[in-house]
């Protein structure tokens, strides 16, 4: 059976009146309910993508170790987010945290150091080096934290894809290189979520980065 003939399809208004008439009215406005969202959802997917990723986003793909630049891009942009976050929260709201189970603002990024020297010290295959004396004040523990990730970005300059598979321990775990070093940008990814919420209660607007 022929529903819909050719030349009723001369414009967008025909075939939306051949549609109303042939599908049940509660259907069709079920079908509306959930195009419309999709569509909209597309669009605003679209223009964020456009807003958010820079067009000089670094590319991996001629690097002599592809794969591992590939990981310290992503460290690299969480490890910007970070810092710009860590310099922008006031020094007294460094004590800052949201209910009393969590950490504050400052305890959060001595965290991320700590754990980013750990794991880098474990890609490397030696011992995380001893950490400073205070890391109370808002300069002392912006500059751990910078002093964490500059030891990681040797870590990952000096290492190689051929050694991604080579065995590691992750906390009492057999894995591989490669899922350290991923894990680095994982848990500043994680805790990054963190401090964007403590801004945001506190009201400021974080920097971003690259995306």
């Amino acid at each position: 059976m022929q529903y819909f003939p050719k030349n009723r399809f001369r414009t967008t208004r025909n075939a939306v009146q051949m549609l109303t008439r042939r599908i049940p009215a509660p259907i069709f406005r079920s079908m509306v309910r959930v195009a419309v969202p999709l569509g909209l959802a597309s669009s605003l997917l679209a223009s964020l993508a456009n807003a958010q990723i820079s067009p000089n986003l670094p590319n991996p793909t001629a690097a002599p170790n592809p794969l591992t630049t590939t990981l310290s891009i992503f460290r690299s942009n969480m490890q910007d987010k970070i810092m710009k976050s860590a310099d922008a929260m006031p020094e007294s709201k460094y004590s800052y945290r949201p209910t009393p189970e969590v950490r504050s603002f400052g305890e959060i990024l001595n965290h991320i150091a700590n754990i980013s020297y750990t794991l880098c010290s474990n890609a490397k295959g030696e011992a995380p080096p001893a950490p400073p004396a205070a890391t109370g004040s808002k300069a002392e523990i912006i500059a751990y934290v910078k002093g964490s990730f500059d030891y990681c970005d040797g870590v990952y300059a000096g290492f190689t894809d051929a050694h991604l598979n080579d065995p590691a321990n992750f906390f009492g775990f057999r894995t591989n290189k490669m899922f350290i070093l991923t894990q680095v940008g994982n848990h500043d990814a994680l805790h990054y979520g963190n401090l964007v919420t403590y801004m945001r209660l506190n009201g400021l607007v974080p920097s971003g980065g690259w995306f």
